[in-house]
C-alpha cells in the first residue's frame, strides 16, 4: 500500500489525478451516521410515564417517612420534657435529704 509520507530520496511527490481511491478495499463502508446513532430504546412517552410513576412512588415514600419522623420527634420532645421535670423533682428531693443530713 502506498504511504502518505514523503520519501526523501524521491523528493516531492506529485499527486496523481488519474488515481482513483477505492475505499471499499480499505474496509470503509461510509454508512449513514444516523444508522449508527439510532437507539433501540422505548418510546419517549412511555419512558416519561415510567419516570413519573417512579418519582411519584419515591415522593410518597418520602412524605410517609417525613410524617413518621415528625410524629416521633413530637413524642420525643414530650418524653424529654417529662424526664426533665422528673429529674428536677428528684434533684429537689435529694437536696432536701442532704439538707436534713447536714442538720443531724
Amino acid at each position: 500500500m502506498p504511504s502518505s509520507r514523503r520519501n526523501p530520496a524521491r523528493g516531492k511527490q506529485s499527486p496523481k489525478s488519474s488515481e482513483v481511491c477505492d475505499f471499499t478495499q480499505l474496509g470503509l463502508d461510509f454508512a449513514v451516521p444516523i444508522a449508527y446513532c439510532e437507539d433501540p430504546r422505548k418510546e419517549p412517552e412511555t419512558m416519561n410515564q415510567e419516570l413519573f410513576a417512579a418519582l411519584d412512588t419515591k415522593v410518597c415514600d418520602l412524605i410517609e417517612k417525613y410524617s413518621a419522623l415528625k410524629s416521633e420527634n413530637a413524642r420525643l420532645i414530650e418524653e424529654n420534657q417529662r424526664l426533665t421535670e422528673e429529674r428536677t423533682g428528684l434533684k429537689s428531693q435529694v437536696d432536701a435529704i442532704l439538707a436534713k443530713l447536714d442538720g443531724v
